[in-house]
């Protein structure tokens, strides 16, 4: 099957998205595409059009919102995949950056004019991204990004609670942050990559990396990281004092976060985070799927991403 399915969250950039993406679509239809299209009715739902139209036979894909969507999508084929033994390497992504915080496509070198990416979608040039499977005990997701453990999960709910009610911007994030950072209570976790102990302590935030940035743009993990070279970097900030954590933060924003002494940093394929106490929340592309414990991985698959014909 050649034709593309198109997955349209509505409700992305605080429902902006549903009153402007007819035009990518007539765009890329003029452009000689078959798009076939599909609504998202509820946080969630992405993930079930996704698994339905890959039972279909679809494999090329546009998610059509922000990076909550495109974890949703992604975690629908990789449910697919699993459970009918395919490879996602035979899955194609393009994405229409329609989100508020859109980190994804940075990685990625996609523009966040409409128009640009559109034409990144026609042109149909393909570069490759390692496929990460988050396991908890109830449910199988994707990373398709950046994932968190600690405060990154307590930001990415506090953000999300004000963008449902209407607040927008990729300012959020860091509006957010130094409230989260100044309350958060630390739980002790056990961290274990590719079978070697790294910490076991009180935590406040675990960064996890497969694309390189974050919440609009802040930098967490080591430079040199790249998503498709079948690792994961990590960057742990153990417990600490408010001030602590809040002058190391500061440090995501200059982009040097990682290069701090007081951060512990690995590059692994498989870690597990088991709590050693009260669990913690876990994020994965600014949403939060589930709770400690957790193993995250890298399948050894590599889905085809749509990107510029420059990058």
């Amino acid at each position: 099957m050649t034709k593309w399915k198109m997955i349209v969250n509505p409700a992305s950039a605080s429902e902006k998205t549903r009153h402007v993406w007819k035009d990518s679509l007539d765009m890329l239809t003029q452009g000689g595409l078959e798009v076939d299209h599909v609504m998202t009715e509820r946080p969630g739902h992405a993930i079930d059009l996704a698994w339905e139209a890959a039972a279909q036979g679809y494999r090329q894909f546009i998610s059509v919102g922000g990076d909550g969507t495109i974890h949703e999508v992604m975690t629908g084929l990789l449910r697919h995949a699993d459970a009918e033994g395919l490879d996602l390497g035979d899955f194609t992504l393009a994405v229409l950056p329609y989100g508020t915080g859109n980190d994804w496509i940075k990685t990625a070198g996609i523009p966040k004019d409409m128009a640009e990416a559109t034409r990144s979608i026609l042109a149909g040039k393909v570069a490759r991204e390692d496929v990460v499977r988050l396991t908890f005990e109830d449910g199988v997701f994707c990373m398709a990004n950046i994932g968190g453990i600690g405060i990154d999960a307590d930001i990415s709910i506090r953000t999300n609670t004000l963008k449902r009610k209407g607040y927008t911007g990729g300012l959020l994030y860091k509006l957010v942050a130094p409230y989260i950072v100044f309350t958060k209570r630390c739980h002790p976790v056990e961290i274990v990559c590719d079978g070697e102990s790294v910490y076991k302590g009180r935590l406040y935030s675990v960064a996890i990396g497969n694309g390189l940035y974050r919440g609009g743009g802040i930098r967490q993990t080591e430079e040199g990281s790249r998503w498709d070279d079948g690792h994961l970097e990590i960057s742990i900030l153990g417990e600490g004092s408010h001030l602590k954590a809040a002058r190391l933060m500061m440090h995501a924003l200059s982009g040097d976060f990682a290069a701090q002494q007081e951060i512990i940093t690995r590059r692994f394929r498989k870690m597990t985070v088991t709590p050693l106490g009260p669990p913690h929340l876990v994020e994965s592309d600014g949403e939060v799927p589930g709770i400690l414990p957790v193993t995250v991985e890298v399948t050894g698959q590599q889905i085809q991403i749509i990107v510029p014909e420059q990058a």
